[in-house]
């Protein structure tokens, strides 16, 4: 990529330090990157973007003013911000397993460690450029691929390619307004779909499992994260759907949503209680129904099948994680 296009890319780079923003930004102009737009918070974030309009973001992980990870993952789930697709490189001075990990969960497609050389920024930008990961959507996460090339092969996952206009300013192309727009509107209905798609399986993932454990009064934190799990995938269907010509789908989801807080509110066996396994079957009901609608090209038995396969898939690697946490407990 010919250096003498990086003048036409927008950075935005975000850092508590003065310094260390001070010191960065010349580095980025010596090396040809002299549109730059910093910022030291995340207060106001979202109007700074409409305002820099930036072609790739840089921060600091540990930017006050919010969650810096959860910024960005708002951003990917189209919460923050009106670019769902912009290139973000984290930068910290921790490499720690937690921390990268939650960067790895945000949607972020790299982390730098610092202090960084002017080398490794700029190739890691023009790897973005010319080799940007496509994004995935699962039922918790909206961003590039996180997985190694080997483990793709038998995935069903579908891979998206995202507009990537950082790519076309550094190889000094001519960038058409309305092939853009239409390549970027593409892209946000292919996420939308399978969005929607993989929160209802979520949901049915989530009822297939709680409703007999709370049939039986078998309870524990874990059934309680699940049946949070089902609340918050039946409350992004409902965000999602909002304005838009599916917004008839809420009539599923608020029943939905309120016969599970409901259930969630009971303490005991539920279906001891007054109305209980009514509520149940309608949790199950409702679930079955929503992913239905949003998977009109599949028999019903084949969906069912589906989840039962998801269900035991969990189950087992819940057990093996179990064995092992125990294993590890007797050696302690």
């Amino acid at each position: 990529m010919n250096p003498e296009y990086r003048k036409e890319v927008r950075i935005l780079y975000g850092d508590a330090n003065t310094g260390m923003r001070h010191l960065y930004k010349q580095a980025l102009i010596g090396a040809g990157f002299t549109q730059q737009r910093e910022f030291d918070s995340l207060n106001g974030f979202a109007d700074l973007l409409a305002v820099a309009r930036p072609d790739i973001i840089l921060m600091d992980v540990t930017l006050p003013g919010g969650d810096a990870c959860g910024t960005i993952r708002a951003m990917r789930h189209s919460q923050v911000g009106n670019n769902p697709f912009l290139p973000v490189i984290f930068t910290t001075w921790e490499a720690e397993q937690a921390l990268v990990r939650r960067i790895a969960d945000s949607g972020a497609d790299d982390v730098l460690v610092k202090p960084l050389n002017t080398r490794t920024l700029i190739d890691r930008i023009e790897v973005i450029a010319n080799a940007r990961k496509p994004f995935v959507v699962t039922a918790d996460y909206i961003g590039p691929d996180r997985r190694k090339a080997v483990d793709r092969g038998s995935s069903i996952i579908p891979l998206i390619t995202v507009p990537n206009p950082l790519r076309a300013k550094l190889l000094g192309e001519e960038i058409d307004a309305v092939a853009a727009q239409q390549a970027f509107a593409a892209a946000q209905a292919e996420v939308q779909t399978l969005r929607l798609r993989q929160s209802a399986f979520r949901i049915a993932f989530v009822a297939q499992q709680v409703v007999p454990a709370y049939r039986q009064g078998k309870v524990d934190d874990g059934v309680r994260a699940l049946l949070g799990d089902l609340i918050e995938s039946a409350q992004d269907i409902g965000r999602r759907v909002l304005d838009t010509e599916l917004a008839h789908v809420a009539k599923l989801c608020d029943p939905l949503l309120s016969t599970a807080r409901q259930i969630a509110s009971i303490q005991g066996v539920v279906s001891s209680q007054p109305e209980g396994g009514k509520q149940l079957e309608l949790l199950k009901t409702l679930a079955d129904a929503v992913l239905a609608f949003f998977n009109p090209d599949k028999q019903a038995g084949a969906l069912a099948q589906e989840v039962a396969s998801a269900v035991e898939r969990y189950r087992t690697r819940q057990a093996v994680r179990n064995a092992n946490n125990a294993a590890a407990s007797s050696r302690s």
